[in-house]
């Protein structure tokens, strides 16, 4: 894809582009250099915790976990978050099909503007970063942390001090 015209550049031409090129250039407009998308069970299994747990409109939170030190604070603060500080990532609904997804994603984008990702309810994830080097950590750090939040579910712990785990 040519960026600046949105010209689909096809070589050779019987290919077709992806039905994930208006989710990745939603991040490309927000200053990402890379934009990963994966079908992760485990992220996948988060999104449904987190809906059984807090509602349809919740998004994801964990803290106290030392993995969170892999994802950057936000667009305008330096650094990365740190033990105790809250990783917070928007989970938005799955549609039928991929590109459909582009409206939802771009407004829990604007509604989280520091997130480096967004969950996709029983699909998968959105992960990008600065460059293929942030965004890969950044999806490995993630899938790590929704793996951990899995089984701390199953073991009754709590993701944030402040959750009460029934």
């Amino acid at each position: 894809m040519d960026y600046p015209s949105r010209a689909y550049l096809r070589r050779p031409q019987v290919l077709k582009p992806s039905a994930c090129t208006p989710l990745f250039l939603a991040a490309f407009d927000r200053g990402a250099g890379c934009c990963i998308h994966t079908h992760s069970q485990w992220a996948v299994l988060v999104t449904l915790l987190v809906e059984r747990e807090s509602g349809p409109d919740a998004a994801f939170e964990i803290s106290n976990i030392e993995q969170i030190k892999g994802i950057p604070k936000g667009k305008e603060q330096p650094g990365y978050l740190g033990f105790f500080d809250t990783l917070k990532i928007p989970i938005i609904e799955n549609t039928a099909q991929e590109e459909n997804l582009t409206d939802s994603l771009e407004r829990a984008m604007d509604r989280f503007p520091d997130t480096y990702a967004v969950l996709v309810r029983r699909h998968g994830i959105y992960v990008w970063g600065d460059n293929v080097h942030k965004a890969k950590t950044q999806a490995e750090s993630l899938d790590y942390l929704f793996q951990l939040a899995v089984q701390m579910k199953k073991l009754g712990l709590p993701w944030t001090p402040s959750q009460q785990v029934p």
